[in-house]
């Protein structure tokens, strides 16, 4: 049985995925094994993880089943692996210090057995409003509980809190995934913390300290992106109604989705017509339930837009951190 294992999902971006496996593989605290989950073409990421030791394993899922899709394979891989705890990660989201993990499986080695998972970022969940809350910077040191670890956040989840919660809900495809599964492990009566003296040097790295936690009711995607609010909408509802049998926050992300789309149109009116296309759509599928991949998306290549730089929006789980 290997202590830590972990996943990388990746989608047709090599030099990106080369530079993060490399950071994995320099921590001072390094990954047992590593699963590459190849959501896009075989052969560069082949021959990159050629390159690598023994214990970094490729998985090609043969067509784009998105991070959900992914990361659930990562999980049941690493499951069979007999890991005891799981690393989440996203081609282009490394740790930023080279004792990351070292520090947050410390955490996880002195915490007790009903803690599911640790990270370097996280945030609460407002049940009665259905969002996520920022935690304030004077919160932000020693230990601190939270109900949502992001994957591109240092999540390192325990195996076991993943046999009960399950393996990340693959229908989710994009978008929500994460919360969704860091909820199962909440209900399933799992803590989740994160590291406050870490997560404050995060915050402090990306310019977002001594922020106000603001809410935009229309977020500034470019058009472009605008499918990720498809997915985004759909899946909260799905999930709301669904999972977590909350029909009343999916009815009031659903009333806030008219609202978004009449304020979209002081964007112009393609945009406006675009955004509320992904958005009425995504509601209407999430109460149907037609999950999966169902509207075309562009995943990432080559510059992409930094989450940093998109202000989170009211609801459909804009991450406030």
């Amino acid at each position: 049985m290997s202590g830590l294992g972990a996943f990388v999902i990746t989608y047709d971006r090599p030099r990106v995925l080369a530079q993060t496996l490399s950071r994995l593989l320099g921590q001072t605290r390094a990954p047992d094994r590593i699963v590459v989950v190849n959501n896009g073409a075989r052969e560069a990421v082949e021959s990159l993880v050629a390159e690598l030791p023994a214990t970094v394993e490729h998985v090609v899922t043969g067509r784009n089943l998105g991070p959900a899709g992914a990361a659930s394979i990562g999980v049941q891989r690493l499951l069979e692996l007999e890991v005891e705890w799981i690393y989440w990660g996203d081609e282009d989201d490394p740790p930023y210090h080279a004792t990351d993990l070292e520090a947050l499986m410390r955490l996880a080695h002195t915490s007790a057995s009903d803690v599911g998972g640790v990270g370097a970022v996280g945030s609460r969940f407002d049940w009665r409003r259905g969002e996520l809350e920022r935690l304030r910077d004077d919160e932000l040191h020693g230990v601190v509980e939270v109900d949502f670890i992001a994957g591109n956040s240092q999540f390192i989840e325990r195996a076991e809190a993943a046999r009960q919660a399950g393996p990340p809900d693959s229908r989710l495809f994009f978008g929500g995934y994460e919360v969704e599964q860091c909820l199962r492990i909440r209900r399933a009566g799992y803590r989740l913390l994160v590291d406050g003296d870490l997560m404050r040097r995060y915050r402090e790295a990306a310019g977002r300290l001594r922020l106000a936690q603001q809410r935009q009711l229309v977020s500034q995607y470019p058009v472009e992106l605008l499918w990720r609010r498809y997915y985004r909408s759909r899946n909260y509802v799905f999930m709301m109604s669904r999972r977590f049998g909350r029909s009343d926050l999916a009815l009031r992300e659903s009333l806030k989705a008219v609202a978004r789309c009449v304020a979209s149109f002081r964007r112009g009116t393609r945009y406006g017509a675009v955004f509320t296309r992904a958005q009425l759509l995504g509601i209407v599928d999430g109460w149907r339930a037609r999950m999966g991949p169902t509207m075309a998306s562009r995943p990432k290549a080559g510059v992409e837009v930094k989450r940093e730089e998109i202000p989170a929006s009211s609801g459909a789980l804009g991450r406030p951190e």
